[in-house]
């Protein structure tokens, strides 16, 4: 039996506050919409094509004026408390790299910097709260910055075809609050969506803590090691994303060896690849309650070592290939009562991993598979979920998974089979209802599973209720 992984400590929210239209309790209740109107809709909007036929997204006109009209409202100062006294803070540029770098120790607000710094050729405020940033900032280990409303509810950071800069916390802390960043094109007065040449970034690496807490940030990073948009990375980096916006980044929120994240809340969409990306030993992760939608790639994925982790209640769909991932040795994952759907590969797909619980999980509409475990999966136990109206196999057991186990799920109206194994040393036990299908149980591998047809309810398939080798 697979064991649920320990949940890591649970953090209290924050008191919400809303500066864009999707964060807070106003984001919550567009949730909400957005899910009803969805599963409202006919079967026929419902399906996204199969994923070889769809492109990957890409910024237009319209997303760059929704995003900058959605970060152009007027300061929130009513919703957030008044801002702190000064702090210290001490910070030098170096001209030569075009970074402005925050000394250890240094504590403060954006506000405080440009203060300390003096130069509003690199930082100045154009209008209350709306900032402008064309220099590179970097914040050295045990250094401190808070970016937050009032003080700042827009920063716009420099990213054009001959320069673009980037925000750097190496060691550091960085709070982001109540507040609105892009990549900005002075000359086009927009949001940048060129990424072949550069975009500007926001990375915490060596043990940084990155908080970004009720925010949007959009239209950032690009192709390179370290500036995928919003990452975190290496040993001792973690933090916590919550209630906020990601939108038409390159990846809208990666992570590479930091553990201990908290990703709750959010909206991650229209990136150019992976929407949740957590990679190679990321570990200990929260990821709950979020929206992941047309996203380039897949909507979330653990992928190469990402363990002991917690993917319960996210809504993925419309993604381009699978709506969720467990992928490549991330082990003892737990993935319970998500919604994947109207994705143009498979809804849930767990491969060359061990002991992931697949619970509760509602999975319709996808391009391929509802779920599937393949590429040696071992021991995956897959329970109570409903899997139905899917454009292959509701559930598919294939590439030498072993160990799966399949009770009390409900599957049905699926193209193909209801439940299709294709490799050896797998069970179905008790609970399962299959019907509608064109085929019900379909178990094309030799020996052959034993399944008890007393302990499952499986009729009523227009084809076939069971398909055995030798009826093949």
């Amino acid at each position: 039996m697979v064991s649920a992984p320990a949940h890591p400590s649970p953090v209290a929210p924050a008191p919400r506050r809303a500066v864009c239209l999707h964060s807070g309790r106003w984001r919550l209740l567009w949730l909400l919409v957005l899910v009803l109107v969805n599963a409202c809709a006919p079967v026929a909007e419902q399906v996204a094509p199969k994923h070889t036929e769809l492109a990957a997204p890409s910024p237009t006109p319209t997303a760059a004026a929704a995003a900058q009209a959605r970060c152009a409202q007027s300061s929130p100062a009513e919703h957030t408390p008044p801002p702190p006294a000064p702090e210290r803070i001490e910070a030098h540029y170096d001209a030569a790299h075009n970074t402005i770098r925050v000394r250890a120790g240094s504590r403060g607000s954006l506000a405080d910097l440009a203060a300390a710094l003096r130069r509003p050729d690199l930082l100045r405020a154009d209008a209350p709260g709306d900032w402008w940033l064309a220099a590179n900032l970097t914040l050295e280990a045990g250094a401190q910055l808070t970016i937050a409303a009032p003080v700042v509810w827009r920063l716009r950071l420099r990213s054009d075809a001959e320069q673009f800069v980037a925000l750097r916390a190496r060691g550091a802390i960085l709070e982001l609050r109540d507040v609105c960043i892009l990549a900005w094109d002075a000359a086009r007065r927009q949001p940048d969506q060129q990424v072949d040449d550069g975009r500007s970034f926001i990375l915490a690496r060596d043990g940084a803590r990155l908080l970004i807490l009720r925010s949007e940030l959009s239209f950032l990073g690009y192709d390179a090691p370290e500036s995928y948009g919003v990452a975190l990375r290496l040993e001792g980096t973690t933090g916590r994303v919550e209630d906020s916006v990601l939108g038409y980044n390159y990846y809208g929120l990666y992570a590479y060896a930091a553990s201990d994240l908290l990703i709750r809340g959010n909206r991650v969409h229209h990136s150019l690849r992976y929407g949740i990306d957590p990679h190679t030993r990321s570990n200990r992760l929260r990821i709950e309650n979020n929206l992941a939608d047309h996203n380039g790639k897949h909507g979330i994925i653990l992928a190469e070592g990402c363990s002991d982790s917690v993917v319960r209640d996210n809504v993925a769909y419309a993604n381009r290939l699978h709506g969720i991932v467990i992928y490549q040795h991330s082990d003892h994952n737990l993935v319970e009562y998500n919604l994947s759907y109207a994705n143009g590969d498979q809804g849930i797909n767990v491969n060359q991993s061990a002991n992931t619980m697949l619970r509760g999980n509602t999975v319709h509409h996808n391009g391929s598979d509802g779920i599937g475990v393949g590429q040696e999966a071992r021991a995956t136990l897959v329970e109570g979920n409903l899997v139905f109206a899917n454009r292959k196999d509701g559930i598919s057991i294939y590439s030498a998974a072993r160990g799966t186990v399949l009770r009390d799920n409900q599957v049905r109206d699926n193209a193909r089979a209801g439940i299709y194994i294709k490799s050896p040393d797998n069970r179905i036990e008790g609970g399962n209802q299959v019907s509608g299908n064109q085929i019900g149980v379909w178990l094309n591998v030799t020996p052959a599973p034993l399944i008890s047809l007393e302990d499952n309810q499986i009729q009523g398939n227009r084809e076939a209720d069971l398909r055995r080798p030798a009826d093949s």
